[in-house]
């Protein structure tokens, strides 16, 4: 039986600076989305584009950026598809309340901000339709695209990506316009040990991500179309801005059967679920932070500068630091501790040995440089 699930990915979103400032208006926003209760104290990050200055939570993948030259630009909170996914998850799991889409659609309404970009993903799962047999039919000319009012797009606007001399996706439309469609091989991108969907993927007979990006007055537009809607109007209208937007039909302009099924669910027939929360393992994350991030780098100072009595006296010094917490000159213990620690003894009820997560935490690690690595050369 084909299953259809519907998720909100990548969001980016800019809200107006206040009287007080894009710091004052950042510090406001991570507060009232309750970013440092879910995630701890922020991080000074890297700016991008024409921002000067920015801090982040969870390795980044949420970022706040301002200019205090620039206030017209507003503050933009960017939130990855990880992270917007986190924010949600672990925010739940912690009784944290107002983590949500529809919460976070008043919430911006509320203080005059607008979504810069929001991607739609329509995961469709064991269909009869694959990546290959759609590439298939698109250049034979079984298939084609139309855009919103059914013209033809051209094949310009069409690219393949593969691996392995195999085609595991399509895409129609440019990066840098407003509206960029991307049809993939899910269950191919997710096999592999280390990614948070892995069991659904090897489970699965087959999995297609149908995933649309918003950007500019395209994303605006979606705001205004969602902010009086109820929850569960959001995600029939969250896949017909995607199935509307671009059209797969046959070369007499019906609807294939795949977009016949999406866009009855548009109109509302049917109910569309959000794809399964996967949460993010807190221990590993932090085990390899703590591996990738200041803390080793620190360590590794100390080595290079003291050598090997230095480095014993550090640890000794670190045992007596934590001791004694929140006693003066030790340790002080963040807020959000207990919580944090309550998260990780759900998610390992029966912890093993602390070497166990580390050598985890590192094949994690290697297998990210590995990727990385890969990217770079493909690029």
């Amino acid at each position: 039986m084909t299953k259809y699930y519907v998720t909100v990915d990548q969001v980016s979103i800019n809200f107006p600076i206040n009287d007080k400032g894009g710091f004052n208006t950042a510090l406001q926003v991570a507060e009232d989305l309750h970013l440092s209760k879910i995630f701890g104290e922020s991080k000074k990050s890297k700016a991008l584009n024409f921002y000067s200055e920015a801090f982040g939570y969870y390795k980044n993948q949420i970022k706040l950026m301002w200019n205090e030259k620039r206030k017209k630009q507003g503050v933009l909170l960017y939130f990855s598809a990880t992270g917007f996914r986190a924010w949600q998850n672990l925010g739940e799991l912690q009784g944290v309340k107002g983590v949500d889409f529809l919460t976070l659609i008043k919430y911006l309404t509320k203080y005059n901000a607008k979504f810069t970009r929001i991607d739609v993903a329509i995961d469709v799962i064991d269909g009869s339709l694959s990546i290959t047999s759609l590439h298939n039919q698109i250049q034979s000319h079984q298939v084609q695209f139309l855009d919103s009012i059914g013209r033809k797009l051209s094949k310009g606007h069409q690219k393949f990506f593969g691996v392995n001399k195999r085609i595991t996706g399509i895409t129609c439309g440019a990066r840098s316009s407003d509206n960029f469609l991307r049809i993939y091989d899910k269950k191919v991108e997710q096999n592999r040990s280390n990614a948070p969907y892995s069991d659904l993927a090897k489970s699965c007979k087959s999995w297609i991500r149908i995933e649309g990006e918003f950007k500019h007055d395209a994303a605006h537009a979606v705001l205004n179309d969602l902010k009086d809607k109820k929850k569960d109007d959001l995600n029939h209208k969250l896949i017909g801005y995607v199935v509307k937007r671009w059209i797969l039909a046959d070369a007499k302009g019906k609807l294939i059967p795949l977009w016949n099924k999406l866009t009855e669910l548009a109109n509302g027939e049917g109910t569309i679920p959000p794809l399964d929360p996967q949460l993010t393992d807190r221990l590993i994350q932090e085990l390899k932070w703590f591996l990738t991030g200041g803390a080793a780098g620190v360590f590794y100072r100390v080595a290079q500068l003291f050598g090997k009595v230095g480095k014993v006296n550090f640890f000794l010094y670190l045992f007596e630091y934590v001791k004694s917490p929140d006693q003066k000159g030790h340790f002080s213990v963040p807020s959000n501790m207990d919580k944090d620690l309550e998260l990780i003894r759900k998610q390992h009820p029966n912890p093993k040995t602390i070497d166990y997560y580390l050598d985890l935490a590192v094949k994690e690690i290697e297998k990210e440089k590995e990727a990385n690595q890969a990217r770079q050369d493909n690029d």
